[in-house]
């Protein structure tokens, strides 16, 4: 029955990561996203996501500190431990293969970069990235630099233009035989 359990999980996390997560614990809100398979840690129960929020691939959510099994058995440390929850706000983005540690709050609106590895909460609104991960700038900020450099394609002259080459070249090719 347990090699029946580990399939039927495997299933689960790759064929419906959503459905999955929230049987973990996970809170997920409404429009949410996850791309790829986060790593949930071994609380996911800690872990709230809000509305329109989009998880890429291989972020990791750490809700404890494993490193006081360093010093909890020493009488002067006996028992201690480190948890925390994590939450996301609404209409954020979290990077590929970020991680997120104990007790961070990601405000509304925010944008954590790939790789990440977020140690502090963030406020409403920013972009952060970098190890460990530190302001970058606003959201709206990073929205009109992209708007700024988005190319403006003329798909209908794109298209004519790539017939026409294809053409050339199939006209070279019979040439050539």
């Amino acid at each position: 029955m347990d090699i029946i359990n580990k399939i039927w999980k495997y299933i689960m996390k790759r064929q419906n990561p959503m459905r999955y997560a929230r049987k973990m614990g996970v809170v997920l809100g409404e429009n949410c996203r996850l791309i790829g398979l986060p790593d949930w840690g071994s609380e996911p129960w800690l872990i709230s996501i809000g509305n329109h929020t989009e998880v890429s691939f291989d972020v990791a959510f750490i809700t404890h500190d494993g490193a006081t099994w360093c010093f909890r058995d020493q009488d002067e440390y006996k028992g201690t431990l480190k948890f925390g929850r994590i939450r996301i706000g609404n209409n954020c983005f979290i990077g590929a293969r970020s991680t997120i540690l104990p007790g961070v709050t990601i405000g509304d609106n925010s944008i954590v970069a790939v790789g990440a590895v977020v140690n502090k909460s963030i406020p409403s609104g920013e972009v952060w990235g970098g190890v460990p991960a530190h302001y970058i700038m606003k959201t709206k900020d990073y929205a009109d630099k992209c708007k700024e450099n988005t190319p403006i394609y003329d798909l209908e002259n794109y298209r004519k233009n790539f017939r026409e080459e294809i053409n050339l070249i199939c006209d070279r090719m019979e040439h050539s035989m």
